[in-house]
């Protein structure tokens, strides 16, 4: 295609100087004319061709090529979009974009399949499709999708239509449910408060939907949700961690999809403050070690009593100068003692100031629940010590009565390797730790099964045992020298985070549990890996309920490479809250919960086709948008400053894009020409002049 361009000038010097050049010569042809000099005509005529030709007019002439408009074309592969027919109609868009184009050489269709499983991202695609186009070029964006995208920007400029095809039926009809209010923390012992709204379209504001509420423990209970009105839903947070519950709301007769019926509310259990008593029987180095380790921890509410002096001492003092504060007996073990989550008795004996009917309710508390920790040294044996009492007699441990006054290093043996009390300061096998010294330890030995010895000193004695009561929680450490480790004596040892996490097992903490089950989905998808640390009987199987149909599937469980780590997979693809039992060679059972935290991705949340998302963002680029079911838009090419969409069509832009082929240009003043003609009149002129 030959074209000839615009008339085009080229100066030979800057053009500024060029304007000055030519007002001075003006002015100056002005005054000879006015003042009639002779030659002023010819010389006017040389001076403007001289002028002309430092302008350096041209013209140029090029052989283009019109190049072919760029239509992009974004069709939605995201998980939404397998719903229904919805794959089929994008399909057939796809098709007759193509037969409609493929053989039109002025359009060049560019079409490009997003895929998203978690969300769907139609504009971070567009950004980089962009980045690989002319944009003179960009005829049409078409974006073929379900309408739930979720990236959309507040603002886009394309220079160009951004036309939607929108899948899916406009009657579709989709229940579900979703956190208006989360709490993601809660305090232990209370109620967390979320805000949960059940969404139908289809009902009336206040239509109660039946629900059922599925808690962590394997309970459930009805409850009534109000249909697209926020309802406050309590989670009761019993322990610290995570606390996990489920939703589940009646499928509607004609609706499409259910996958988002269920909702996962979670939130963290947190201790307001833990309540720790400590007792003392008499200032030692030891109780200074204590008192500083658990006052450093600002998340414990410390109440500690040492007795000074015991009462048999007979002198003089008057009877209220004996204590530096009245000892709250029966406030203590009668009024607050289940506010405590720990009880330490560090050394004590008993010498009149505790009676003993208040060990039996110390027992008691135990037995319901709470937590008691005994610090024995030689006063534990003694004849009022607590070896002697029903306290005593509860403890994993029993004293033969002798005392072991020898240098030793504290041990950690094969049950504490792999108990989470003591697991993490193990180190490696086989090698002495690089602990200080310790100097005495009571001999005892265990009487209970259940009992677990973390701990082993001198010629592998129990050192530190640790032991369930019913549904509380017991320890003894057979020495009082683990002051030395905090003084540092020989390099000391890892006493703050060994006190720390004992004490944390006692209250229960989820994480420090030795036989807690961990969960984790398989690569695949397709199956629940169970794992089981396990401290005692070696498990035999698992059980977990299919969170959809309910049935209850079951795996062996096998022994992996490293000690006492078990393997059971279960072919569970369904994802949500599953309930996972474990039972070992004992008949033990073991409960826990897997939750699939991802299986409500944005893809899932909501799927229900709708234009209204991207209507704002079409009509500001000028775009068409239309359901795919009542058929697709009529496409016309539209000059750019004409109307790019109307009633049931949509424009593609017509964008005059070219391609040089071959050009030249051509000088309309050469110089060689203008230098003759300049001359001949300088001749003439000279020759009139000297006549």
């Amino acid at each position: 295609m030959q074209n000839w361009q615009n008339f085009q000038i080229a100066p030979m010097i800057d053009l500024s100087l060029l304007q000055i050049v030519g007002i001075t010569c003006f002015v100056l042809m002005l005054l000879c004319a006015i003042l009639g000099a002779r030659g002023t005509l010819w010389r006017s005529i040389a001076l403007a061709g001289l002028l002309l030709a430092l302008l350096t007019p041209q013209v140029t002439d090029q052989e283009r090529e019109k190049l072919s408009d760029i239509v992009l074309v974004l069709a939605d592969r995201s998980d939404s979009q397998n719903i229904g027919n919805r794959t089929s109609q994008t399909d057939q868009a796809l098709a007759d974009l193509r037969a409609r184009y493929d053989d039109d050489p002025s359009i060049e269709l560019r079409i490009e399949n997003v895929d998203g499983t978690t969300d769907t991202r139609l504009f971070a695609a567009l950004d980089r499709l962009l980045g690989g186009i002319p944009r003179e070029r960009l005829s049409a964006v078409v974006m073929i999708t379900d309408g739930q995208v979720h990236d959309i920007p507040s603002s886009l400029t394309l220079d160009a239509p951004l036309h939607a095809l929108i899948t899916g039926a406009g009657d579709e009809r989709d229940r579900r449910l979703v956190v208006r209010q989360s709490a993601d923390y809660g305090i232990v012992g209370k109620d967390a408060e979320f805000m949960v709204e059940a969404i139908d379209p289809a009902l009336a504001p206040g239509t109660p939907i039946t629900a059922r509420f599925l808690h962590e423990d394997g309970s459930e209970r009805d409850i009534t949700l109000p249909a697209n009105q926020p309802e406050r839903i309590t989670l009761a947070v019993p322990h610290a961690g995570p606390v996990i519950g489920e939703i589940r709301i009646d499928p509607a007769p004609d609706e499409f999809d259910t996958s988002n019926n269920r909702l996962i509310l979670e939130s963290m259990g947190v201790r307001d403050r833990l309540r720790v008593l400590l007792l003392s029987g008499e200032p030692h180095p030891g109780e200074r070690a204590w008192r500083n380790l658990l006052r450093a921890d600002p998340g414990v509410d410390l109440v500690h009593f040492t007795i000074l002096r015991p009462p048999e001492k007979g002198d003089d003092t008057p009877i209220n100068e004996l204590a530096l504060i009245p000892f709250p007996i029966r406030d203590l073990f009668e009024v607050r003692l289940r506010q405590f989550d720990l009880i330490i008795f560090d050394r004590y004996q008993m010498r009149g100031v505790l009676p003993v009917q208040y060990l039996e309710k110390v027992v008691d508390y135990v037995l319901w629940g709470g937590a008691a920790l005994i610090v024995a040294g030689p006063e534990y044996i003694a004849p009022d010590g607590l070896a002697h009492t029903v306290l005593g007699r509860m403890m994993p441990l029993q004293a033969t009565g002798q005392v072991i006054e020898q240098a030793f290093v504290p041990r950690i043996d094969q049950t504490g390797r792999l108990h989470p009390v003591t697991a993490p300061i193990a180190g490696p096998n086989n090698t002495d730790p690089k602990w200080g010294h310790w100097y005495r330890q009571l001999e005892t030995r265990v009487t209970d099964d259940r009992a677990m010895t973390l701990l082993t000193g001198i010629n592998d004695l129990p050192l530190l045992t640790l032991s369930r009561v019913e549904e509380g929680r017991a320890a003894i450490l057979s020495s009082d020298q683990m002051w030395l480790w905090q003084r540092g004596h020989e390099g000391g040892g890892p006493i703050a985070e060994l006190l720390r996490r004992l004490s944390h097992w006692l209250m229960k903490e989820p994480a420090l549990d030795e036989n807690n089950i961990d969960t984790a989905r398989s690569a695949d998808g397709d199956t629940v890996v169970v794992t089981w640390r396990k401290v005692g009987p070696p498990p035999m199987t698992a059980y977990g309920v299919d969170p959809v149909s309910g049935e209850t599937v079951e795996a062996p469980f096998e022994q992996q490479a490293d000690d006492q780590t078990w393997h059971a997979q279960l072919p569970i693809a369904s994802r949500g809250l599953i309930r996972v039992r474990a039972r070992d060679r004992d008949m033990n059972l073991q409960t826990g919960l897997h939750v699939d935290r991802d299986f409500l991705t944005d893809e899932r949340r909501n799927t229900s086709s709708t234009p209204e998302l991207l209507q704002d963002i079409v009509a500001a680029n000028g775009g068409h948008i239309q359901r795919i079911e009542t058929g697709l838009p009529d496409f016309r090419r539209v000059n750019r400053d004409q109307a790019w969409q109307g009633n049931q069509w949509a424009g593609l832009v017509k964008t005059e894009s070219y391609r040089t082929l071959a050009g030249g240009i051509t000088n309309l003043l050469p110089v060689p020409l203008i230098a003759i003609l300049i001359g001949l009149l300088c001749l003439f002129g000279w020759r009139r002049e000297t006549r």
